[in-house]
């Protein structure tokens, strides 16, 4: 209204300077002008200037949940188990999966200087935690120890079929009746510890020892019942071969070798899936038929591969923003053992990357909270958030739309999944923007 009164105030005095028909013309066309804007602003405002932007500059919004998944079970009878933060010793049977039979090795550290005692062996005790148990606990089960005669090196990686050198068996001594979250001394052979110190000037300096005089120790067990699995944590446990002696005076002493966290140590697997029941063992294994059930196994066992080859039409699609990536795996939920209590409660996801290393998908590796891969209970499904692996694909980062799930740690149970054509199936809902 100011404008509008300024602007007829000069009109008038320009009148009086006789400018005559000129203002006229100005005048009306000024109201032309101003009934156009006022005009204008009924309009939508978020469309004022939208015929000056490029077409395309605007983002059309397009959602799908018709990604088709194609899921296989796979095996790698070799994988890297270098410095394993759990070592497994034992076995388990399972009606789907068959046998899984577990060793270790590991080296011994010396963490005490030794004297020049002149001593008596009263004892000697291999020890360790049992960080989890498996399998039949009750039972008659034999822990087995050997020396090995390969050097074991930090710079160099095992593999879970990489059975080591066994120089001298050093035993075999019967377990009492196991308990997760339990510790155990086996009381040894005396021998054993007259064995081990047989040169204690190899023990100068520290590193003769496991490099030179004693390199590794090797465990496993034995089982005259049902098989039993345990799990022994190398790092911050009493894992240890520990020598009781007294010397002349009977001054009494303690001596331990121990894994420590700096000790290089590898977990041996083995899986028979031949032993499973004939009726529910795992039919198709890395021939790349679909099967309608798919498995997951821990202890590098069996691994489920989910392909996207869906995915590749979109690439041909320009400016293609990920918006949303669902990843829903439905659980196979059966008998006693495959209830959804007992269903592991995470699951991880990986990709072989073009040279065939094994890679955390980009979603787990920005924000492991994000990717999800839970139990939905209520569902019984898992969950997975993966729009960067898919827009990484899109954009040539990724070279193959695959991912696998795994077990990020070596206890854990095994899963099977519905797939490939069963009526719940594996699925992955995408939303995206073209702009």
């Amino acid at each position: 209204m100011i404008f509008m009164t300024s602007f007829y105030r000069t009109v008038k005095n320009s009148a009086h300077q006789g400018l005559g028909i000129r203002l006229t013309h100005t005048i009306i066309s000024f109201f032309a002008f101003t009934a156009f804007l006022l005009s204008s602003c009924s309009d939508d405002p978020t469309n004022i200037g939208i015929e000056l932007l490029p077409e395309e500059d605007f983002i059309s919004i397009v959602s799908t949940d018709t990604i088709s998944i194609k899921a296989y079970t796979m095996y790698d009878e070799s994988s890297v188990t270098t410095n394993s933060s759990e070592l497994t010793a034992g076995g388990i049977r399972d009606i789907y999966f068959g046998t899984t039979t577990c060793e270790f090795v590991t080296q011994l550290r010396l963490i005490t200087p030794w004297n020049d005692y002149v001593y008596t062996v009263d004892s000697i005790f291999f020890r360790f935690l049992a960080s989890g148990i498996d399998g039949d606990t009750t039972g008659v089960h034999y822990l087995r120890l050997y020396e090995t005669g390969t050097l074991l090196r930090d710079t160099v990686e095992y593999y879970s079929n990489q059975n080591p050198d066994t120089i001298k068996f050093l035993g075999e001594y019967l377990l009492p009746t196991l308990k997760a979250d339990s510790s155990y001394s086996i009381r040894l052979e005396n021998w054993v510890a007259e064995y081990l110190l047989r040169d204690t000037s190899m023990f100068l300096p520290a590193t003769k020892f496991y490099t030179e005089y004693f390199k590794g120790l090797y465990v496993g067990l034995r089982s005259e019942t049902d098989p039993v699995l345990i799990s022994m944590t190398a790092a911050d446990s009493p894992l240890a071969l520990t020598i009781h002696f007294h010397d002349t005076s009977d001054a009494k002493y303690t001596y331990s070798f121990v894994a420590t966290e700096r000790a290089v140590n590898y977990n041996l697997y083995d899986h028979d899936f031949t032993t499973a029941d004939p009726d529910k063992q795992i039919k198709h294994v890395n021939d790349l038929v679909t099967d309608t059930l798919v498995y997951l196994q821990s202890l590098s066992g069996a691994y489920t591969r989910l392909d996207l080859p869906s995915l590749a039409d979109f690439k041909s699609k320009e400016r293609i923003a990920v918006n949303e990536a669902r990843l829903y795996v439905p659980a196979f939920l059966v008998g006693e053992t495959y209830v959804d209590s007992l269903m592991p409660p995470r699951i991880w996801l990986r990709y072989r990357d073009s040279s065939g290393k094994l890679v955390p998908v980009p979603d787990l590796v920005h924000d492991p909270g994000f990717l999800d891969g839970t139990y939905y209970k209520l569902k019984d499904y898992y969950i997975f958030n993966i729009p960067t692996f898919i827009q990484e694909y899109l954009e040539g980062e990724i070279d193959n739309p695959s991912v696998e799930m795994y077990y990020p740690s070596t206890f854990e149970r095994n899963a099977i999944f519905r797939a490939n054509g069963n009526n719940t199936t594996v699925r992955l809902e995408f939303s995206y923007s073209i702009y």
